[in-house]
């Protein structure tokens, strides 16, 4: 009985071991040069975010998906196709840096200009040598957008 649980207990160890075998090998590699990696963020100025995140008095707030009527027209490409992912990620640091940029809490602060989107995406074709962006070479714009989107619902006090 002994053996038996040893056993089990050596199987589900060396099972274990080839998880994270597995997960290490599928994970994307650091780039060497992490500050030209984030050279994109040149494309867009730096947002001043306030040290201490208050709620804007008055502020009226509109969740996004109200405001599909306003969307750019841009905005198509981002909800399918083949840069869709990439095409949210910015579009999503853009329109939240609108927000806090204008304290602008309803539609007209969350729809943001879709010509920055292209700029950015264009930047960043450019700096990767690739024709489509895919999420990887978005993926640190997409952690910056959603640190500043809980800015913004703070400030606006409600769901971005």
């Amino acid at each position: 009985m002994a053996n038996t649980f040893k056993a089990r207990v050596m199987g589900g160890t060396l099972g274990l071991i080839a998880v994270f075998s597995a997960a290490a090998w599928a994970e994307t590699p650091v780039p060497a040069d992490l500050a030209q990696e984030d050279a994109y963020l040149g494309v867009l100025p730096k947002v001043d975010v306030p040290v201490n995140v208050e709620p804007i008095p008055g502020a009226v707030n509109e969740e996004f998906r109200n405001c599909e009527a306003s969307w750019p027209a841009g905005y198509a490409l981002a909800r399918s196709g083949p840069e869709a992912r990439a095409l949210r990620d910015i579009y999503g640091l853009v329109r939240v840096r609108n927000v806090i940029e204008t304290q602008d809490c309803g539609c007209t602060g969350k729809v943001a200009n879709w010509e920055e989107v292209e700029a950015v995406a264009a930047a960043l074709r450019d700096h990767h040598d690739v024709q489509r962006l895919s999420w990887q070479q978005t993926k640190a714009i997409a952690e910056e957008a959603s640190t500043l989107t809980a800015v913004a619902e703070t400030m606006c006090g409600g769901s971005f």
